[in-house]
């Protein structure tokens, strides 16, 4: 048999497989990877606020408690301090009777009596500016009703006191009564002022 030559011989074509196997391999590995590096990380991220939540919870609070114990010291201090300048109100007082209540009793820490239109208050609580030094202090220890009436913080010429109060300065007295009355405690009334109705 005569054997064709090779140039007109058909040839044989071999398949060649795809490597969609490997290639479908390759793919999972790196969508499996991906996946857990994602879980990691929001893993990581969950546990990174949880331990900011916890921190930032802790430090709040110890400052409520620190804040507590501060208001507590506050209001034992206050309390102190209300006992020491206590004193006992009664019906009527006398110029001469409140003229030792000027702040400067018990170390300064006792009560300071100030006259104003007939009432008597304790002012304790601000003896900053009616204690020895203060401000107002020329109001401790007497019927101030003039002077504040006047918005005066030095005494009057013997001139001055002869004159009657005007109608602004009724109005100003009224200012200065309607925020004593709000923030301190009336502990009796004036006698011998224009607005004592007692009997003697």
């Amino acid at each position: 048999r005569v054997q064709a030559p090779s140039c007109f011989l058909r040839p044989t074509l071999t398949p060649i497989q795809p490597a969609s196997r490997g290639i479908s391999s390759r793919h999972h590995y790196t969508s499996t990877t991906l996946q857990v590096s994602f879980e990691v990380v929001a893993g990581i991220a969950v546990a990174g606020f949880a331990g900011w939540l916890y921190v930032d919870g802790t430090e709040d609070r110890a400052w409520r408690n620190q804040r507590a114990q501060e208001n507590a010291r506050y209001d034992a201090y206050q309390q102190e301090r209300a006992t020491q300048a206590y004193i006992e109100p009664k019906e009527y007082w006398t110029e001469d009777e409140i003229r030792p209540y000027d702040g400067s009793l018990d170390n300064g820490q006792g009560p300071i009596l100030m006259a104003a239109d007939g009432y008597v208050f304790n002012v304790w609580k601000g003896r900053n500016f009616y204690g020895p030094g203060g401000e107002y202090h020329i109001f401790a220890g007497r019927d101030a009703t003039r002077l504040l009436a006047r918005t005066r913080v030095e005494e009057e010429t013997p001139e001055d006191a002869l004159k009657p109060l005007t109608v602004a300065e009724r109005a100003a007295l009224a200012g200065w009564m309607f925020t004593f009355q709000n923030k301190y405690e009336v502990v009796g009334r004036l006698k011998g002022s224009d607005s004592d109705d007692s009997d003697d």
